[in-house]
């Protein structure tokens, strides 16, 4: 199955633009992926608005937690099923 994960963070949890608060910055997708067995189909991201998404395949929610872990607690992070269309 295929997710959405659309995800933002204010200004001040920004961990690129505040690096002196221990604030940790985004894993690189695509290898947080591959460790956890998640297929990374695409991602960006809009820095400015500290906007980020990717779409992701798995048949396991639980991985899909496990990838965005890192960030739960500092990030909004909202999780969709998308179904794929002919």
């Amino acid at each position: 199955m295929r997710f959405h994960i659309d995800s933002k963070h204010s200004p001040e949890n920004c961990g690129l633009a505040n690096p002196d608060k221990g604030i940790p910055m985004a894993p690189n997708w695509s290898e947080r992926c591959k460790e956890l067995g998640i297929t990374y189909v695409a991602g960006g991201t809009c820095q400015p608005q500290h906007n980020h998404f990717m779409f992701v395949e798995t048949d396991d929610m639980d991985k899909v937690r496990d990838l965005m872990l890192p960030m739960m607690g500092i990030w909004d992070i909202t999780v969709t099923p998308v179904k794929e269309r002919a």
